[in-house]
């Protein structure tokens, strides 16, 4: 898969991800509780998500990883929402996806 691709997949996850959010706020604890346990200041991304997560609505944090932008691609990259999915969910949405590509 070419990278177009896997950013266009992560798309996808992550507007599903922005939906659970709205649906659950409680859900950014996960988000959080990655940061915690990733805990890695020295790295600029880590920083930034740090920041997003402190000032931001989760309304505002759902708006950005489901933008199709350069930055919010980027961000999407790094972005702390791991355990939002389920295992079965991302292997049944990556299979979705490489379906949906083949047959394009």
């Amino acid at each position: 898969m070419n990278h177009p691709d896997i950013d266009r997949r992560s798309l996808m996850m992550h507007r599903i991800i922005a939906a659970r959010l709205r649906a659950q706020p409680d859900l950014m604890a996960v988000a959080h509780a990655n940061m915690a346990r990733w805990n890695c200041p020295e790295r600029g991304w880590w920083q930034e998500w740090s920041t997003i997560l402190s000032s931001q609505t989760v309304e505002e944090v759902a708006g950005l990883i489901e933008r199709e932008d350069e930055d919010a691609c980027r961000m999407r990259q790094s972005a702390p929402f791991a355990g939002i999915l389920t295992a079965k969910e991302v292997w049944e949405l990556k299979r979705h996806f490489k379906e949906e590509n083949a047959a394009a």
